[in-house]
C-alpha cells in the first residue's frame, strides 16, 4: 500500500499533555498521509492518555466507540475552585480546610455520584446553547442556563491516602464512567457534597473505546516508522467491531450493497457484521418497531 491510497481502521495514540485533541489528528494526517481523520472522544489540552483516532471508512464507527465506556486515573484538591473546574482557570472560590475532613466523610460524598446522575457541564466546555458553545459565553463574560444531562459513573473510588497540605486536601481517584461524563465536575460535585469548593487537578485517560493505555502509542514513536511499519499499528474495523458476524450469499448481498431493508434474517441480536467474499462490507440493525434489518454503515459496496 502507498500513501495515495486510503487506510481504513484505527490508531490508539498516548495524547501528551500540551496538545489539543485536533492537534493529534492534523498529526496523524501527516503521518499516515490522508485527510480522513477523526477522534472519538476529545481530551483537554491539560489532559493525556488514551485517544482513539479512527482513519477513512473507521470514521463511520465514531458515534459508536463514544458510546463505550472511558475510564480515567487523577486527582482531586480540596480548598478551592476554578472557572474551569481544573488548573487552567482562574481560582473562584479558596476556602483552606482547618480541620480536615475525615476519610470516611469524603468517601462517601464520591459514592454518592455513583451510578446514574445528573451534571451540569462547565461554563468552558464545548456543550452548545442556542448555537453557540459554552465557552464562547465564558470568554465574553456571558452568563447562560446551563443544560442538565444524565451520565453514568460505573465506578468512582478513592485510590490513595489523602494528603493535607497548606489547608487543602488531595487524593488520588480512578473513574470509569459513560460517554459524555465531565470529570471535571464530578470533582466539583463531590466537594459540593462536603461542603467545600474542589477542583480537579490531574487527570488522565487509561481506557477509550474499549482500548487501554497499553495498547496506544506515542506520536513521537509513530513518526519515527517507516509508512508500512505504521500501516502495522493500524487495527482493522473487523478487530473493533464485536457484534455477531453474517456471511452473505450472492443475492442477500445485492440487497445489502443497494441499502435495501431485510425480513427474512432471525433478529437473534442488534447488530450483524456482514461479509462477502471474506471482506467485511457493511453492518445492519434490527428495528424492532419495523420488526426489519436496516442499513446502519457501510464500509464497502463494491
Amino acid at each position: 500500500m502507498t500513501k495515495n491510497q486510503i487506510v481504513d481502521g484505527l490508531l490508539v495514540i498516548n495524547k501528551p499533555r500540551g496538545m489539543t485533541s485536533f492537534d493529534v489528528v492534523s498529526r496523524v494526517r501527516r503521518i499516515i498521509g490522508q485527510k480522513k481523520v477523526g477522534h472519538a472522544g476529545t481530551l483537554d489540552p491539560n489532559v493525556d492518555g488514551v485517544l482513539v483516532v479512527a482513519l477513512g471508512k473507521a470514521t463511520k464507527l465514531i458515534d459508536e466507540l463514544q458510546t463505550r465506556p472511558k475510564s480515567y486515573i487523577g486527582e482531586i484538591t480540596l480548598g478551592f475552585s476554578t472557572e474551569t473546574e481544573d488548573l487552567d482557570g482562574e481560582i473562584v472560590d479558596q476556602l483552606d480546610i482547618v480541620t480536615p475532613f475525615s476519610d470516611q466523610k469524603i468517601d462517601q460524598a464520591i459514592q454518592q455520584l455513583n451510578g446514574e446522575i445528573t451534571q451540569r457541564p462547565p461554563m468552558y466546555s464545548a456543550v452548545k446553547v442556542n448555537g453557540k458553545r459554552l465557552y464562547e459565553y465564558a470568554r465574553n463574560g456571558e452568563t447562560v442556563e446551563r443544560p442538565v444531562r444524565k451520565a453514568v459513573i460505573h465506578d468512582f473510588k478513592r485510590t490513595s491516602g489523602i494528603k493535607f497540605i497548606d489547608g487543602k486536601q488531595v487524593f488520588k481517584f480512578e473513574a470509569t464512567v459513560s460517554k459524555g461524563t465531565y470529570i471535571r465536575t464530578l470533582a466539583v460535585d463531590a466537594g459540593k457534597i462536603i461542603g467545600i469548593p474542589a477542583t480537579m487537578t490531574q487527570l488522565t485517560r487509561t481506557m477509550g473505546s474499549g482500548f487501554k493505555i497499553s495498547e496506544a502509542r506515542d506520536l513521537d514513536f509513530l513518526s519515527t516508522l517507516s509508512y508500512e511499519e505504521v500501516l502495522k499499528q493500524v487495527i482493522p474495523i473487523r478487530e473493533v467491531l464485536k457484534w455477531p458476524t453474517k456471511n452473505l450469499s450472492e443475492n442477500e448481498w445485492f440487497a445489502v450493497k443497494n441499502g435495501q431493508k431485510i425480513s427474512s434474517w432471525p433478529a437473534n441480536d442488534s447488530y450483524l457484521q456482514l461479509y462477502y467474499q471474506n471482506k467485511l462490507k457493511a453492518v445492519y440493525q434490527y428495528d424492532e418497531i419495523e420488526q426489519l434489518w436496516l442499513s446502519r454503515y457501510v464500509f464497502d459496496n463494491q
